[in-house]
């Protein structure tokens, strides 16, 4: 069997590459493994302090999502990782032992580490794994893991080897797996107990234990002795808090008052740098977008997608929201990215997106909806930015409402918006470029729906041959740029800021989720 982490044809874009935040954005580089983060030799003992955008809604591994925005702290540290990407397209094994496919990726191995226990002790084996990736494809779950659960079609447990069968070659589905709730385990008798008791007693093989949790408040993570990877975790505990406003964030950390914070903001990100701190940011393709759902008017319409594509100056967007220091998509593709094509995603043109409102008006179809924004400085202000632009044009009418985590989850979940932001990309456009934008993928938030995109996605998928995936990516990009499915309005910056004086040994991965396995205090 040839292991997944030898692949050439694995491609992703540099360590210098712009990269992903969920609800927040802007420019920078960066790499992203725990290596990059560290410094010295590890110290034992002591707490570490860690600022999230928000706190989770239940601790579950199959609802949370893997991202650093919402739940990736929490999780990594819960349930640990069974595998996570570094920016040159290999895997680090952490819970697993190795991923590997006999056949260009239809049947795959997945091989656990030996002697790997629950935080209560029990032994963790394949069926623990196979019983929670089932669990994710129960669609009463709403999990956002749901698309590439459902990519696999047979499992067969046998101790620790888990072997699998997927719906279709997908010569890249470490991707789906790092990038998503695939990656944590959690006990499937403490899951069945139910929500409630699981809140309170997450039972995961994971570095960290739940020790308490204020709701609003602070979460408290204990070092978990059972911790297969000894002597990590060297902390014995972190707290973490969550506080949306990204200025908060920044001023509690640069004062002191926490070590780490997650960062949207590529203007609070340079200043935090330009004070001696330091950071990282994963390498990602695509960026903060602006979704249209395509399942009801005004946007089924795709003149109506077009027109608010052409009538938004995402520089002056940039500029209200990012201080102009974020980076302003012109392609699909990051420059450093190996599918990178010149490709124009659709440009500010004032006078055509009047002249489709006018046409969308005179035929009884005047562009009315609403702008989500999520509860985060960053998504704020640039919905009302976009909505201040709109309000210059005639014929075409955008109100604003603002939501909390939950709600705007829950919205989107539903598919009930009609614009929010959100996130189209990642290092390689497998697994999360397909999710998105596939047709009949159950992750295809907009419902946008272009055979020639499908098929270009199909080919990526399934080659492993890296001229054809270029190829393949290439129509992809022109399929976007034609569909206007979103606004790529800038490009993601999922990072972590922390204080060099106090924390090293921060790991991350994938969209920018954090781990801190590998993390001790220096103060």
């Amino acid at each position: 069997m040839r292991p997944v982490n030898k692949w050439r044809a694995v491609l992703v874009v540099s360590a210098t590459a712009l990269v992903l935040s969920a609800c927040g954005g802007g420019g920078g580089s960066g790499g992203g493994s725990g290596d990059d983060l560290a410094g010295g030799d590890p110290v034992a003992g002591g707490s570490a302090s860690m600022i999230t955008m928000s706190e989770p809604r239940i601790i579950d591994p199959a609802v949370m999502s893997n991202s650093y925005a919402t739940n990736g702290v929490v999780g990594n540290a819960l349930f640990g990782e069974l595998l996570t990407d570094k920016p040159d397209g290999t895997f680090d094994f952490v819970l697993a032992k190795s991923l590997e496919t006999s056949d260009g990726g239809t049947t795959w191995k997945l091989t656990l580490q030996d002697g790997l226990r629950f935080s209560d002790g029990s032994p963790m084996d394949a069926e623990d794994v196979a019983f929670n990736w089932n669990r994710i494809k129960d669609p009463q779950l709403g999990s956002q893991t749901r698309p590439d659960a459902e990519s696999v079609a047979d499992m067969k447990p046998d101790g620790q080897v888990l072997t699998f069968t997927l719906t279709q070659p997908i010569a890249n589905f470490g991707h789906a797996i790092a990038y998503t709730s695939l990656n944590w385990v959690g006990k499937p008798e403490g899951l069945e107990a139910g929500q409630a008791a699981f809140d309170k007693n997450p039972i995961g093989a994971g570095p960290f234990t739940l020790g308490s949790w204020t709701r609003g408040g602070k979460m408290v993570l204990k070092k978990n002795p059972e911790y297969f990877d000894k002597p990590k975790p060297y902390l014995d505990e972190i707290v973490v808090s969550a506080n949306g406003d990204e200025g908060q964030r920044f001023s509690t950390l640069e004062s002191g008052g926490a070590d780490a914070t997650l960062n949207s903001s590529a203007a609070y990100y340079k200043r935090s740098l330009d004070k001696g701190l330091k950071g990282q940011l994963p390498g990602m393709n695509g960026g903060i977008a602006m979704y249209f759902n395509g399942r009801f008017a005004p946007f089924d319409d795709p003149r109506a997608r077009e027109a608010v594509a052409k009538a938004i100056d995402l520089e002056a967007v940039n500029d209200a929201a990012y201080e102009g220091e974020g980076e302003v998509p012109k392609t699909f593709f990051t420059k450093d990215s190996p599918f990178y094509t010149d490709t124009p995603l659709t440009a500010y043109d004032k006078d055509a997106a009047q002249k489709l409102f006018d046409e969308l008006a005179d035929e009884g179809k005047p562009v009315e909806f609403m702008i989500t924004a999520w509860q985060t400085t960053e998504s704020r202000r640039v919905a009302e930015a976009m909505q201040a632009q709109l309000g210059t044009y005639k014929n075409v009418k955008a109100d604003l409402e603002v939501l909390d985590f939950p709600a705007a989850t829950a919205k989107v979940n539903a598919r009930e918006f009609q614009m929010i932001s959100g996130g189209v990309g990642s290092r390689d456009p497998e697994t999360a470029v397909y999710r998105g934008l596939y047709s009949t993928s159950s992750g295809n938030v907009t419902g946008v729906k272009d055979a020639q995109m499908d098929a270009a996605l199909d080919r990526g998928r399934r080659s492993t041959d890296v001229e054809e995936r270029k190829e393949a990516y290439a129509d992809m990009a022109a399929r976007f740029a034609a569909t206007n499915p979103a606004i790529l309005y800038t490009r993601y910056t999922s990072g972590v800021t922390y204080n060099p004086e106090t924390i090293a040994g921060l790991g991350q991965y994938a969209n920018g989720s954090v781990t801190f396995d590998s993390a001790w205090t220096t103060k």
